[in-house]
């Protein structure tokens, strides 16, 4: 009886060392000498192991060389997600070199690039909205616009119908109505008491006046939204061909293709010349 409770002891001792080893084999892996120098210092460490786990896991390595070759995938696979910071990086500093801190980019002459238009038509571009706002949120905007647009035409009509200026007014959409009526030092009354140095008094043909400029400007706004997909992708493209380390990184990243499809290979030979061996 003793020597029976003795042997399931043993037993489970094994079955228990057998288990601590299967979880800490490869520690080594995580914290070798390979590991050691890939991973910078300002790097996450967590995220390397976590990746070099998920290639234990595929791969099962037996030996050292087999844990080697995985080893060096990891580290092909990290170099790779450098790269791809680095080249972000350059990018982000190459479209910050010709857009502009102040908007300006010869950014006329990229919208005009892209759309085949004239100076005037693309004047006052929002560069920086068109790269950086989403298509959804300029689908958005553009319903905006076209909103406001169709309520200063009608706005338009009635002035010319009606010559009605309360009218007119009120069919202005609410912010453009504000906009009218706090345009301070360029309104003067209906008379005219200011009209040496006011531009708008409060009249329908004034108003007009007022209401067709504000139209022109929504138009303006509608064919760059319309357009903005356009731009960006003309502004990303000069971006990314006048970066100078784009040869660089498309060189660097075939070379790192390459040498996992090596490293690969060469483990995957390993691993099958072992089952056969194992299968004599």
């Amino acid at each position: 009886m003793l020597e029976m409770a003795s042997a399931v002891a043993k037993n489970n001792n094994t079955s228990i060392s057998t288990s601590n080893y299967n979880k800490s084999k490869y520690n080594a892996l995580k914290h070798g000498v390979l590991s050691k120098y890939t991973v910078m210092h300002w790097e996450n460490r967590d995220e390397y192991n976590s990746l070099l786990s998920s290639l234990i896991n595929d791969y099962s390595p037996q030996c050292i060389t087999e844990e080697h070759l995985v080893v060096e995938l990891a580290g092909i696979i990290w170099r790779k997600m450098r790269l791809r910071y680095a080249e972000t990086a350059s990018l982000q500093s190459s479209l910050s070199r010709n857009v502009g801190i102040d908007n300006l980019y010869s950014s006329n002459d990229s919208a005009k690039d892209a759309l085949l238009a004239k100076s005037r038509e693309v004047e006052n571009f929002n560069i920086k909205k068109a790269i950086l706002l989403k298509d959804n949120k300029t689908q958005d905007e553009l319903r905006i616009a076209k909103k406001l647009l169709d309520s200063c035409l009608e706005a338009e009509k009635i002035l010319k119908e009606t010559n009605s200026y309360e009218d007119g007014l009120e069919a202005l959409p609410i912010d453009d109505r504000n906009n009218w009526e706090n345009e301070e030092g360029f309104k003067g009354d209906k008379y005219g008491s200011f009209s040496d140095r006011c531009k708008y008094v409060d009249t329908a043909e004034s108003l007009l006046s007022w209401v067709v400029k504000a139209i022109n400007h929504y138009e303006k706004l509608i064919y760059e939204l319309k357009n903005r997909e356009k731009v960006k992708k003309q502004i990303l493209g000069r971006a990314f061909l006048s970066d100078q380390d784009v040869n660089k990184y498309v060189r660097y990243e075939n070379h790192l293709d390459k040498k996992f499809e090596k490293t690969l290979a060469m483990l995957l030979k390993i691993q099958d010349l072992k089952k056969a061996n194992d299968n004599l």
